[in-house]
């Protein structure tokens, strides 16, 4: 891939190529969950905001999204970034959403929200530690069925991401001044796993994640396991796969209500995945201090 242009894209023939995209990154079997090219071009032509990335003269991803409200409650909603199968953990998309960034920051515009499954690793990792966004607000299944082979089967619940563009946090992220430790560090200065897991399975490709710890409490650090790949689990076994969405559903709902704020995604030596939330008040986390000294 040779130097990548990002820049705006209006024209219908654009357009149509989102579609396209949308239905390689999701594999969608169909044009029933794709956007229609029409609500696409009243969408840019009336306030929103849709980025084409292109290699060459190829356009290989997307973002879209518009502005909310005014005055002070005003944000920017960034409904999907896609790229297109063959593109993917090419670093894509995280251009795509700095651009993005680049973009709302010049409405004067400082939070950028969007959803995303807070039981997908690399979501997980590209939202908190790579972008710096944040999570506070878990929604339980809430675009209800979609029938694609990502989400299909498993009920929708999402994290509400609130990615405050203009703070000393976000730009610390992105610059990669602030990392989230291993797992072990964490649990060293007093972190707390209340959810955990056992593995069955006769070799690694075979692994079948099922969390069986369940024990709420109030540290300051709280680790919350996912599985490595939850599409995976679902293909081998999808009860499994149901009773991670239950669980972790159980544990988010619980710490996001008692002022927990999912920051960052982590890992443990042998290589098992953790969500990270700690007890802070927004005002100081976004000041960009040390969160784990």
């Amino acid at each position: 891939m040779e130097e990548l242009i990002i820049r705006k894209i209006k024209d219908v023939n654009e357009l149509e190529n989102v579609v396209e995209i949308e239905k390689s990154a999701w594999a969608m079997p169909d044009y029933r969950e794709t956007t229609p090219v029409h609500m696409l071009k009243a969408l840019v032509e009336n306030g929103g905001i849709i980025l084409g990335a292109f290699d060459k003269n190829n356009m290989i991803g997307f973002n879209m999204g518009w502005s909310v409200g005014c005055n002070e409650s005003r944000y920017f909603y960034s409904h999907m970034t896609g790229v297109l199968e063959e593109y993917k953990y090419k670093n894509v998309g995280y251009k795509l959403k700095i651009k993005q960034r680049e973009e709302v920051l010049k409405l004067g515009i400082n939070l950028i929200k969007w959803t995303f499954d807070p039981l997908q690793s690399l979501n997980l990792n590209f939202n908190l530690e790579k972008l710096g966004a944040i999570g506070r607000i878990y929604k339980e299944n809430y675009y209800g069925n979609i029938r694609d082979s990502i989400n299909e089967g498993l009920e929708t619940d999402r994290f509400e991401a609130e990615w405050y563009i203009s703070s000393k946090y976000v730009t610390d992220k992105i610059e990669g001044k602030i990392k989230t430790p291993p797992a072990e560090e964490l649990i060293r200065k007093g972190g707390y796993i209340p959810l955990d897991r056992k593995i069955k399975g006769e070799n690694k490709e075979s692994y079948i994640e099922t969390p069986i710890k369940k024990e709420f409490s109030l540290d300051k650090v709280i680790l919350i396991s996912i599985p490595a790949n939850i599409s995976s689990i679902k293909n081998i076994d999808k009860e499994t796969a149901k009773k991670w969405r239950l669980y972790t559903r159980e544990a988010y709902k619980f710490y996001l209500s008692k002022g927990y704020i999912a920051v960052g995604y982590t890992r443990n030596k042998e290589n098992y995945g953790y969500v990270v939330l700690i007890k802070s008040e927004l005002e100081d986390l976004l000041k960009g201090v040390n969160l784990w000294s």
